[in-house]
């Protein structure tokens, strides 16, 4: 079976892949498997910046795609995902993960379910769904999970990381000494951080330069599997439903 996680950017299907490896043993295999169907051969466009990764266990495939940022998950959608659905039924689980940000949970239910109709409706959020859906070839069965991180207040996926690394006493003064490091630089200079979604990397950037300065200069895959996300009780609790895919 094939399973499919859709999330905003690369970071996002860096840190789900990283925490599905450790906490459900899912393997990275990097290319799609030998004999897969042609409907979901999803293949990433470099120009929007997106990615997709390919992961297995036991009998199961996951393809994991970063859209290339919430503006784009339309339009990747469109092009690569529902055609796949409809005439080849590729997926037997589809999970969305996406930012919440300061966006209300209806509005990002409507924005999905408008993507996805007729295949899925009534759309809620944190619990997996089964769908059926029937076109002119086939019937369409198809088990649906909509995540919006955090869940239960605005922010990204970065607002739950610093949060899970908060959890450790020691590591929460660095992170809130970070937070406020990255306010005195945003209040006197706006050239680097002039947006929302940049102070929350930022902060997230410079909790990690002190965690781990020998990885300051190294990739953001790198950083990440520096830290054992799989002991957070923050994370078990946020993925909670996702690791069931």
């Amino acid at each position: 079976m094939i399973k499919l996680i859709l999330c905003e950017g690369k970071t996002d299907a860096i840190f789900i892949g990283y925490y599905l490896e450790r906490v459900k043993e899912w393997v990275y295999i990097g290319k799609p498997p030998n004999g897969i169907p042609i409907g979901a051969n999803v293949q990433a466009d470099d120009t929007r910046g997106e990615t997709v990764e390919w992961y297995h266990k036991d009998n199961n495939f996951l393809l994991i795609c970063n859209v290339g940022g919430k503006d784009n998950f339309k339009h990747f959608c469109e092009t690569k995902i529902i055609t796949a659905i409809e005439d080849a039924n590729a997926f037997c689980e589809i999970a969305i993960v996406t930012d919440r940000d300061n966006r209300t949970v209806k509005s990002i239910c409507d924005t999905v379910q408008n993507i996805f109709h007729p295949i899925v409706n009534n759309i809620k959020t944190g619990t997996w769904k089964t769908y059926c859906y029937s076109n002119n070839y086939h019937k369409i069965s198809i088990d649906f999970l909509l995540l919006v991180i955090p869940t239960d207040k605005e922010g990204a996926l970065e607002t739950t990381m610093l949060d899970a690394i908060s959890e450790n006493e020691c590591d929460k003064i660095v992170v809130d000494k970070a937070k406020i490091y990255i306010e005195d630089i945003e209040n006197i200079n706006i050239k680097y951080i002039n947006k929302r979604r940049d102070k929350l990397k930022a902060w997230l950037g410079a909790t990690w330069a002190v965690q781990f300065p020998e990885n300051v200069l190294a990739k953001s895959k790198n950083q990440i599997r520096s830290v054992k996300w799989e002991d957070s009780e923050i994370l078990a609790q946020c993925f909670c439903e996702l690791v069931k895919i």
